[in-house]
This record gives structure tokens, C-alpha cells and sequence, in this order.
């Protein structure tokens, strides 16, 4: 009898314990519910508004934590040959002085329906006169919390006060206390298991009253571990809240791992036991970033302004009393100690220099005085000029800011030319940095290329699929281009030249009067880049894309001009492409390429479109090795396909890094390909030997990046209506390499 009381008794007990467990799960998610609707009614698009806010960032090390013993390190076991190890002490003399890196600012932030556009009017970099502006587009922590996505650093993931990202997380009220606004619950929550790449914890303080966040709390532990906490407060008559403070701290994680910061490297990497470096402080070592929020207004309108982020021509100057005023407590004797104490080693050390050398490095130029030595003309290699040796050269902004001289001279061991370009750029407008260029070139170019205006700026340290053509034509062209950013986030192209144009191979291009194996040709042709998600900065001298956005949407429409000092040779050219890039919560990325192109008219082959084929027609798989390019079709043939319209598309799938060894932790990549070409009149063309895609060209495979010092491995393999008789001929294995350069 008694065993049976106590059975009934434990068995209430628990089912009052679960319906008390399920009664507090409901509570927490009503209050969640309620904050998700107060976050919605306090979406940021729906007003227009102005701040101001102060931003202080340093690199440091707390001094009571470290050491200032002087160790003995003996060298063998019996203790008698030894040396002294003053690097911990040495560090804390430091550290106690000053801090490592320091960086303030001062930005008024103006929001126009959900468009943030930010004005710094100071600005001050410990140790440089003259400040990285490429380092100025980062937010390293959100304003916003009634996004669908926070993003702290480099780490990206679900809101959990919206209504998707709730499902991903788990919540627990804690506590409640009594401030003067009245009562405020704490309530816990931490991403679920398997939800995302890094587990995401936090808390938030919710005011009873009116369910609104006062403050917010985020930890990321990762390969760094990241807080950030955030206050606020009521504003616009108690009709929006917003930030009153932010900071973010970030210490060294649980991987032997580097982070970015400011545009530097952070290295928290543990010394190895070679190192002469005794002591490692890269434990000790944090980074914090200090925010204040100021000045919201709710009625004066913003002002208008062309790019995201403007510098203030007076920002950059040295004025202590403005910092002093703006912020909410002068600086520390630590922190003005940082700015001499670097001062004086930059002057020292002529860092300035070296980071002048690294940006013109990362475009392809190296730096001799007024001058720079262009990296992509001094070695090359395809099949009809064999290696191609070079120099080219252009002026730099210490001779001028607005004005530029620049050319190459070219020689091929193989067919034994020399080709050259000279021309000269002048600065009409900083505002919109628009320049205007006129140039002579002699010199060859791939037959039926794809590449648009807008790839011809970007620097290529390796660029593989020239290697293996060899059908080119040579061009002596006069030519005249205008570039300019006057259009907000779109860069523009307009050029304009004249070529004579000489196949070198067999190929005659016919026209309604006669047949022309070398034909005169004037092409004008306008291109527009757009970049709505980049962000954009104006420098006093230049615009910079700080920060990187997609898609990537060009347009380019090209007319051939007849009877204007050329042959009659009319047609009218139409190039599109957009590339978008996804990133996912789980640390992998999505790329999709969409390109296509149509011709209106009868124009020669050299002007018209190959698809980008990277595959030599050999028997042998190991024959056909080669490099493999981003962007071409592997197990297409060169010159087994033209086309005078054409439209492909690219998909590939990232994942994230497979560890193999401490040593090889390549990518694996998943890619499909597909490619569709027509052609009108394939008889205007004399010489050559082509198929068209109409049916469609499909091939689909994997690419192993960076298994070892930057080398992979591609291997696609060949299906559809152009499949090959033999197995072995659909396939392609290519070498790949990728150079991270941390932009």
C-alpha cells in the first residue's frame, strides 16, 4: 500500500513539475513573440533620421595578467648551458605604457529610406599622416537588430528575435530586476546544435512594459572568441529605440587561427617551440572596439550624398581638441602614449612605405619611384608567341595625381616580334574620378574572345587558359576611352578605336563586296559595371569599393562604325553578365555566372565568340593536362565551337575546408556548366573549321582547392548532345592554383 502511495505520489509530482516546465517554456516564447513584433514595428526603412557616433579601436593586452619574471631556460638536461628569457618581461614594460594599435573616428550617419550613408569628419590611425581608406568599410557589429541576419566581424548568422531565426535558437528567462524605467526580464538564448557553423549565445534585457530590447548581448566561440554588447535607448518621442553604446572584445580562440582587422592581420597563432620569440603573448592580446552614439534627429533632413562613405577633406587633419570634445572622456595615458610611441616608429621604420608598396602590389604594380613596373607584362606564355617577355610601365601620383604616361614592350621567343603600346591618361573630375586616355598598341589578341571592358582592370597574377591558344590576330589600333564613377555605384567605360586587323592563321572573313583576309575595323564601345550591394568610399584622390557586394551586373553594347576611315564592316554587339555570390550560414557559398551575348550584323570572326574552351584536342587524358581557369569549359576543345549569339551559365557549390592533416585542409567544390551558341551565317567565314551549340554543350565535375600551397586539382567530365565517342575524351583533369591574398 505504501509502495503505491508514493508511486501516485511521485507520479503528480512529476506531471505538476512538466505542466510547470511546460507553463515557463510558454511564457518565454510569448515574451519572445512579443519582442519579434516590437522589432517589426521598429523596422529602421520606415524613417528617415541623422546621429553622430565617436569610434575608438585598439589592439592591447590587460598588464596584471602578464608576467614581468625574467625566466632561465636551460639547453640541456643537465642544466649547465642555459640563457635568459626577458621577452615576457620586456612585453608587460610595454604593454603597461601603451597599446599596441590604436584607431579613433568620427562619422555623422545618415539613414534615407534604409539607406545608410556615413560622412567622417575625423579621423586619426596611430603612426600614419595618411590613413588606409580601404580600411573604413567595415561594421564589425550590427546597428540594426530587426534584420533577418546579423553579421558580427566575419561571422554571419540568424537574427533570434525574428520570426524564422526564433525557431533556430533556444531561450531561457533568468532573471528579473527593477531599474527606473521599471521592470526589465533577462532573457538567455543559444543557437541549437548543428544550426550553424559557430555556436551563438547571448542574452537579452527586455523592458516589461514595452517588450523593447535595452540591451543585447552576443558570444561567438569560434577560431576567436567574440563579444559585443549593445544599450538603448528610446527615441523620436518614445516611437523607435536605438543604440546609445556598442562595444565588441575579441580574444584568441580555440584554433591556431589568424583574424582580420582594421584590414590587418591579428595573428593569434601559438609560437612554435623554434621561434626566437620565447613568450607567447598572443594569449594576452585583445581587440576592442568602443562606440557612442549621438545627436539623433528625426526632423532635419539628411543631406544628399553620391557614394556610402565620404571623408571630409578636413578629417584627416591633426586636431586634438576636436577628439577630446566628441568623446565622452579624453583618452587614457595609455592611449596617447600609442599615438607618439607610433608616431615616432613609423617615422623610423617607414611603414608608410611599405603599406604604399602592398596596395600597389595587390593591382599588379610594383613601385620604383614615380614610377610602377606592371607585373602582368613581364612574362607570359601561349602557343604561337611561345614565352612572351616584357616590361611595362606607368607614372605614378608621386609625380602626379591627374596625369599619367604609361606603356609596355613585349618580345615573343617564338615568333620572334616585338609589341608595344604607349599612351597617356589625364584626371578631369575627383569627385567622379574620371579620367580620359588615348593609346597606340601593336600587338595580338585571342581570337573570338569573351572578355568584356570592365575585366581588363582587374589584375590577373595567373591567368592559365592563354597557354595553350594559338589562334590570334594581330591589331594596330588608335584608340580613346573615357572612365568614370558619376554614376553611383556603376562604373563606366566609353572607348572608341580603329584597328587593322591581320589573322594569323588561315581564316578570310567575306562581305557582301569582297572576301578580306586583313580588314580595317572602328568599334565604339560603352560598358557599365553595377555594384548595388558594394559599398563605395570617396577619398580625397579616389573612389574605392571598401567592401565587396553582389551581384556583379555588367552591360556592354559595342557598334562597329562603317566608312569611318575603315572598311564597310556595320554590326552591332550586346554583352550581359551578372555574378552572385551567397553566402550560407554554415560557413559554405554558392556562385551562380550567368553570361550571354548577341550579334546584330555581319561581323568577323575575330569580334564574334569561342565560350571560353580550356581543353587541348590530344588522346591521352595525361596529354591534356593543364591549368584550369575560373570561369572556362574544361573539357571543351580550342576552336571546336563559334557562336554570333550565345548564352551560358555556371553554378558552383563551396564547401567548407575537409581537414585532412594540420597541413591540407583543401575546399571541395561542386561545378555544372552549361553553354547554348547559334550562328547565322557560318559561310562568311572562310578557313576554319567550327561547330555551333544550338543542342546544347553540358559538362559538370569538382575541383579540390589548396590541398597543398595554393595547388588543386579539377576534374569535369563531358555529357549531352556533344558527348564524344570515347569515355576517356569527356574527361578533363586539371591542375588549379588559388592565391589568397586577404582582400
Amino acid at each position: 500500500m505504501r509502495i503505491l502511495f508514493w508511486i501516485l505520489f511521485l507520479s503528480s509530482f512529476g506531471a505538476i513539475a512538466q505542466k510547470n516546465t511546460s507553463k515557463q517554456e510558454e511564457n518565454t516564447m510569448k515574451l519572445v513573440n512579443n519582442i519579434i513584433r516590437i522589432q517589426n514595428n521598429n523596422n529602421l526603412k520606415a524613417v528617415d533620421f541623422s546621429y553622430s557616433f565617436y569610434e575608438k579601436s585598439i589592439i592591447s593586452a590587460p598588464p596584471d595578467s602578464i608576467s614581468a619574471k625574467i625566466d632561465t631556460i636551460f639547453k640541456n638536461k643537465k642544466k649547465k648551458k642555459f640563457t635568459i628569457d626577458s621577452s615576457s618581461y620586456k612585453f608587460k614594460k610595454i604593454i603597461t605604457k601603451q597599446h599596441l594599435y590604436q584607431t579613433e573616428k568620427v562619422s555623422s550617419i545618415s539613414i534615407t529610406k534604409g539607406r545608410k550613408k556615413e560622412t567622417i569628419i575625423g579621423l586619426k590611425m596611430a603612426g600614419l599622416k595618411q590613413p588606409v581608406y580601404e580600411l573604413l568599410g567595415q561594421e564589425f557589429m550590427p546597428f540594426d537588430l530587426s534584420k533577418k541576419h546579423l553579421k558580427i566581424l566575419q561571422f554571419t548568422f540568424q537574427n533570434p528575435f525574428t520570426t524564422e531565426g526564433s525557431k533556430k535558437y533556444k531561450f531561457e528567462i533568468t532573471d528579473t530586476i527593477t531599474t527606473y524605467e521599471g521592470k526589465e526580464i533577462v532573457l538567455q538564448f543559444e543557437s541549437k546544435k548543428n544550426i550553424f557553423k559557430n555556436q551563438i549565445k547571448g542574452s537579452v534585457t527586455v523592458n516589461l512594459k514595452t517588450f523593447s530590447i535595452t540591451k543585447s548581448t552576443f558570444f561567438i566561440y569560434s577560431v576567436i572568441n567574440v563579444k559585443t554588447e549593445t544599450v538603448f535607448g528610446w527615441f523620436n518621442n518614445g516611437k523607435s529605440w536605438f543604440p546609445v553604446s556598442q562595444s565588441l572584445y575579441v580574444t584568441k580562440g580555440k584554433g591556431k587561427h589568424n583574424i582580420d582587422f582594421l584590414g590587418e592581420t591579428v595573428t593569434f597563432d601559438n609560437l612554435t617551440s623554434t621561434s626566437s620569440k620565447k613568450f607567447d603573448y598572443s594569449n594576452n592580446l585583445y581587440v576592442k572596439i568602443d562606440r557612442d552614439f549621438t545627436d539623433y534627429n528625426f526632423t532635419e533632413k539628411p543631406k544628399k550624398q553620391h557614394y556610402q562613405i565620404h571623408i571630409d577633406k578636413s578629417a584627416t587633419k591633426p586636431n586634438t581638441v576636436f577628439f577630446n570634445t566628441i568623446a565622452n572622456d579624453t583618452l587614457d595615458t595609455r592611449s596617447q602614449n600609442t599615438y607618439q610611441t607610433l608616431d615616432s616608429l613609423v617615422t623610423a621604420t617607414k611603414i608608410e612605405r611599405k603599406i604604399y608598396f602592398g596596395k600597389k602590389l595587390i593591382n599588379g604594380q610594383i613601385p620604383f619611384g614615380i614610377v610602377d613596373v606592371r607585373a602582368r607584362d613581364l612574362f607570359k606564355f601561349n602557343n604561337y608567341e611561345g614565352f612572351r617577355l616584357g616590361i611595362g610601365l606607368q607614372t605614378n601620383d608621386r609625380l602626379s595625381s591627374s596625369f599619367k604616361l604609361f606603356g609596355y614592350g613585349a618580345y615573343g621567343t617564338k615568333d620572334g616580334i616585338f609589341k608595344s603600346q604607349i599612351g597617356s591618361s589625364f584626371r578631369v573630375s575627383k569627385n567622379t574620378d574620371t579620367w580620359i586616355s588615348g593609346a597606340f598598341t601593336d600587338d595580338i589578341t585571342e581570337f573570338a574572345d569573351l572578355t568584356l571592358l570592365a575585366d581588363n582592370k582587374r589584375y590577373k597574377l595567373f591567368d592559365p587558359r592563354p597557354f595553350n591558344l594559338s589562334t590570334f590576330y594581330n591589331h594596330q589600333s588608335y584608340e580613346l576611352t573615357f572612365e568614370s564613377k558619376f554614376i553611383s555605384k556603376v562604373e563606366t567605360t566609353l572607348k572608341i578605336n580603329r584597328s587593322r586587323i591581320n589573322p594569323l592563321f588561315n581564316y578570310d572573313f567575306i562581305t557582301p563586296s569582297k572576301s578580306n583576309h586583313i580588314y580595317n575595323l572602328t568599334l565604339a564601345t560603352l560598358s557599365l559595371e553595377w555594384s548595388p550591394n558594394s559599398k563605395f568610399l570617396q577619398a580625397p584622390q579616389e573612389i574605392l569599393e571598401v567592401e565587396k557586394g553582389y551581384p556583379k551586373v555588367i552591360l556592354q553594347i559595342s557598334h562597329a562604325i562603317p566608312n569611318v576611315l575603315s572598311d564597310n564592316i556595320e554590326f552591332t554587339k550586346i554583352d550581359a553578365r551578372i555574378f552572385q555570390e551567397k553566402k550560407h550560414l554554415s560557413g559554405q557559398k554558392t556562385t551562380f555566372l550567368l553570361q550571354a551575348g548577341l550579334n546584330l550584323g555581319n561581323a568577323p570572326l575575330s569580334h564574334l565568340y569561342s565560350v571560353a574552351p580550356n581543353n587541348l584536342d590530344r588522346e591521352a587524358i595525361l596529354s591534356r593536362i593543364t591549368f584550369a581557369n575560373k570561369t572556362s569549359f574544361e573539357t571543351m576543345y580550342f576552336n571546336e565551337f563559334y557562336s554570333d549569339r550565345y548564352s551560358l551559365f555556371q553554378l558552383k557549390h563551396y564547401f567548407n575546408k575537409l581537414q585532412i592533416s594540420k597541413s591540407i585542409k583543401p575546399t571541395l567544390i561542386l561545378g555544372s556548366k552549361v553553354a547554348f551558341g547559334d550562328f547565322s551565317h557560318p559561310e562568311n567565314h572562310q578557313g576554319i573549321v567550327f561547330k555551333t551549340m544550338e543542342k546544347g554543350f553540358y559538362e559538370s565535375g569538382f575541383e579540390l582547392q589548396n590541398i597543398f600551397k595554393g595547388f588543386g586539382l579539377s576534374t569535369y567530365y563531358r555529357y549531352g548532345p556533344y558527348q564524344l565517342p570515347k569515355f576517356d575524351q569527356n574527361i578533363a583533369i586539371k591542375l588549379a592554383f588559388t592565391l589568397n591574398l586577404g582582400i
